[in-house]
């Protein structure tokens, strides 16, 4: 029964050919993720896009559609400084980081997507087009 479960990984350093080199690394000495989450539902007519982006500001961030695909790019600069009155730094300390984002949503109605951007978090709601909404609902065929 235990091999039904995977077991936790504990070593520090992580094996080159497994899965988890660069996300495992990583969390356990930086404490996030290199991408920002993101939650999509299907909604019917449309999809909504939630994605977490703290610490981001709405001009940190671009959103754009091209040939089926969904792309969201994030780009930020920290900066923390602390100095003493005769200059000599105590602490001086900087971060950057980027994150690109890419979903294939096929066609859609793309001159009537919205978005905002309220407490680290973007909502975009992405409608679909008459031709995309009638392939995924189909046509049932009856059996006798």
């Amino acid at each position: 029964m235990n091999t039904l479960f995977p077991k936790r990984r504990t070593e520090l350093f992580p094996s080159l050919f497994g899965s988890g080199l660069d996300s495992d690394f990583f969390n356990k000495f930086f404490g996030e993720t290199t991408f920002p989450q993101v939650d999509i539902q299907d909604k019917g007519d449309w999809y909504e896009f939630m994605v977490d982006l703290p610490g981001f500001t709405k001009d940190d961030m671009e959103v754009e559609y091209k040939d089926g695909y969904l792309e969201i790019r994030g780009e930020r600069e920290q900066n923390w400084q602390s100095d003493d009155k005769e200059g000599r730094f105590l602490r001086k300390e900087r971060s950057y980081g980027a994150f690109k984002r890419s979903f294939y949503i096929g066609e859609i109605e793309e001159d009537k997507i919205s978005g905002s951007f309220k407490e680290g978090v973007l909502k975009l709601e992405v409608p679909k087009s008459k031709e995309q909404q009638k392939i995924e609902k189909g046509y049932r065929i009856p059996i006798e």
